[in-house]
């Protein structure tokens, strides 16, 4: 049996580190390593500056600072970042596709109708500029009205300031053309969001509908109304992550580039259910669409529902919705069909094939393949690592 290795976990605790380390012990599972693991015992934030001088074997840790990058230059045991909070930090890293979770957001609130969009992110930090980069190229290929960005520091924790910064944002908000889709690059700054709509009268989500991103359910659940978020797969990135430290305490060398970890899908919640459309027919023709979304309902059932033509209808989802009606059911029934994946995985392909409008396993693996690139199974396996 190999010796024990002795593993540092270097971040800050939280419900999705929780779980980023589910996924470092299942692939120390899975591999039959012998690793042993220290942490803080009695605190929640723990740092790579923290270490230094410990005669460990490896280190899992979230660099977010120079301060941090430096210290981790200079240690001589393999390190791998799984934060991606600075540009260039120089060290082997295994990170959200920050990009990707942007598209999905932008995707989600074009899905609802919106022609006018915010991003609400954090001043100076990389993974905010990527959503936000993501989020905003999504949309000009939409070619969407407007789009309104504000970045600023962390809430301030002393005296009135915390106050200041949320009569700012409230102040924001009110400028905003609505109905308005926003975004947020976290569920932290989504709350706030929530919080700082209630003080400037503003309707979630009739005027400002709101997702964030990590799906943190003490804060998507609890909020008021409850909060739609982009999921990470945290499980995975900890699987990969712990893969990478594993292949450098062998030896073997990190690749030059970052790996990154598609976000999982958006859960939909209280603040994101609503179309911003005005026309009365369109908006019926929508509550149906996804009333029926796991029948096979067909485009003249739409029309048949509306009393419209279909000529009608493909006019008023292209100008609405950038798509034709087919297009967005066949996209609909297939981000349907990615949550279920992941949520019932026992569930057969074909199981889920016929519960989300698709007339058998064969159909929706063509178009599982022809949106995302892979069969339904191949982005179930990428979804258990």
């Amino acid at each position: 049996m190999e010796s024990i290795k002795e593993i540092a976990l270097a971040f800050p605790r939280g419900a999705h580190q929780e779980l980023f380390i589910e996924g470092v012990l299942r692939y120390a599972r899975e591999q039959d390593r012998n690793w042993s693991y220290i942490t803080a015992p009695e605190s929640l934030s723990f740092s790579v500056l923290d270490l230094v001088g410990w005669p460990g074997d490896g280190i899992l840790a979230a660099i977010n600072t120079e301060k941090e990058a430096a210290c981790a230059h200079e240690m001589k045991l393999p390190i791998v970042n799984m934060s991606s909070a600075l540009a260039v930090p120089g060290i082997p890293r295994i990170t959200l596709d920050n990009m990707a979770i942007g598209r999905l957001a932008a995707d989600h609130l074009v899905s609802k109708g919106f022609r006018h969009f915010a991003f609400y992110g954090l001043e100076r930090v990389e993974y905010s500029r990527l959503r936000k980069q993501g989020f905003a190229e999504r949309l000009a290929e939409s070619e969407c009205s407007t789009v309104e960005f504000l970045a600023e520091p962390t809430f301030g924790t002393q005296g009135a300031a915390w106050l200041k910064q949320y009569q700012a944002l409230a102040g924001w908000l009110k400028q905003l053309t609505t109905p308005c889709g926003l975004f947020a690059v976290s569920d932290y700054r989504a709350r706030q969001v929530l919080d700082a709509c209630r003080q400037a009268e503003l309707k979630v989500p009739e005027a400002v509908a709101v997702i964030g991103v990590d799906n943190e359910q003490v804060i998507c659940e609890h909020a008021h109304p409850s909060l739609t978020s982009v999921a990470r797969n945290d499980q995975m990135e900890g699987y990969r992550a712990a893969a990478l430290l594993d292949q450098m305490m062998r030896g073997e060398t990190a690749p030059a580039s970052d790996e990154v970890i598609p976000p999982m899908q958006v859960v939909e919640r209280e603040s994101t259910t609503t179309f911003a459309v005005t026309d009365s027919r369109l908006r019926s023709a929508l509550d149906y669409l996804h009333t029926h979304l796991g029948e096979p309902v067909t485009i003249d059932e739409l029309t048949d529902h509306a009393g419209v033509s279909r000529r009608w209808l493909e006019y008023a989802f292209r100008d609405a919705l950038g798509e034709t009606p087919y297009q967005y059911l066949r996209r609909q029934r297939l981000e349907r069909a990615k949550r279920m994946l992941v949520k019932e995985r026992n569930d057969k392909i074909y199981q889920i094939a016929h519960r989300t409008g698709f007339s058998s396993a064969k159909q929706l693996t063509t178009a599982f393949q022809q949106e995302y690139g892979m069969s339904p199974r191949e982005y179930r396996r990428t979804t258990q690592k």
